[in-house]
């Protein structure tokens, strides 16, 4: 009995949970109501599409590392900005590493595709993105001073 317990064990330790979510980014563009009440960012817009991915060894839930980018963009942001989960993580590397290689300054209408690997004490996340980059081209300033409703 003590023997088919180990195996159990065994056999569970070895196997690993994979799940995929797709989802369009939602509110990762989010901008302060004060900056969008005063300046009109302007961008232009490319018509062929940049993909990109990074991928994030994470172990007990905080030590994390495999990161391909080289910075951090500013765009992406999870549920707590202050603590980024490691999904945070990886997408906030998908972003910068597809505004490298297509040398823009934003990824307009981002998909991202994360595949989870999930082995109790230790997860590989690995997201892809997909969008049209854009480059800022000026800004407008805005007259109209109304308060900010929407968040």
């Amino acid at each position: 009995m003590k023997k088919i317990l180990v195996a159990a064990a065994i056999a569970a330790a070895a196997c690993g949970c994979v799940s995929v979510n797709q989802n369009d980014g939602g509110n990762a563009c989010r901008r302060p109501c004060i900056a969008k009440d005063i300046v009109h960012e302007k961008f232009t817009v490319a018509d062929k599409p940049v993909t990109a991915q990074d991928n994030i060894n994470c172990l007990f839930g905080f030590i994390c590392w495999g990161s391909s980018a080289t910075h951090t963009a500013d765009a992406v942001c999870g549920q707590n900005p202050l603590i980024p989960s490691a999904l945070d993580k990886a997408k906030n590397g998908a972003y910068a590493n597809a505004c490298d290689a297509a040398k823009c300054d934003q990824i307009v209408g981002a998909k991202y595709k994360v595949t989870t690997k999930d082995y109790f004490v230790f997860k590989q996340f690995k997201a892809e993105i997909s969008g049209y980059p854009a480059t800022l081209s000026g800004v407008e300033l805005i007259e109209n001073k109304t308060p900010c409703c929407v968040k």
